[in-house]
């Protein structure tokens, strides 16, 4: 457990994710915006009661919600906070904006 726990810090210290997990992700629909919190342990949090797993396929992030939703969408230009691309929701295929965003 703790090697497999190793490996996966490692893999993740080499992802383009880094920066996902070290701040947030702002995600804005028609309907309002959330914030995610990425863990480097694979699990997510929302402040708006979401949770599930996340992991990266390629240049796709995908997310299994708790409740079964899920999906991948294109990572697009997570380099740093303030880094905003536009994309489908990958739980909901709703389009949205996703925006880097400091970790509260």
């Amino acid at each position: 457990m703790l090697i497999s726990s190793l490996l996966l810090a490692t893999a993740l210290q080499a992802s383009p994710v880094d920066t996902l997990v070290a701040n947030a992700l702002q995600v804005s629909t028609a309907q309002g915006s959330y914030i995610t919190y990425f863990e480097a342990d694979g699990t997510y949090t929302t402040n708006i009661g979401i949770s599930g797993t996340w992991w990266v396929d390629g240049n796709e992030l995908c997310v299994e919600r708790s409740t079964g939703e899920g999906g991948c969408a294109p990572l697009g230009d997570a380099e740093e906070v303030g880094s905003s691309w536009t994309g489908e929701n990958a739980a909901t295929g709703e389009m949205v904006t996703y925006t880097i965003v400091t970790r509260d």
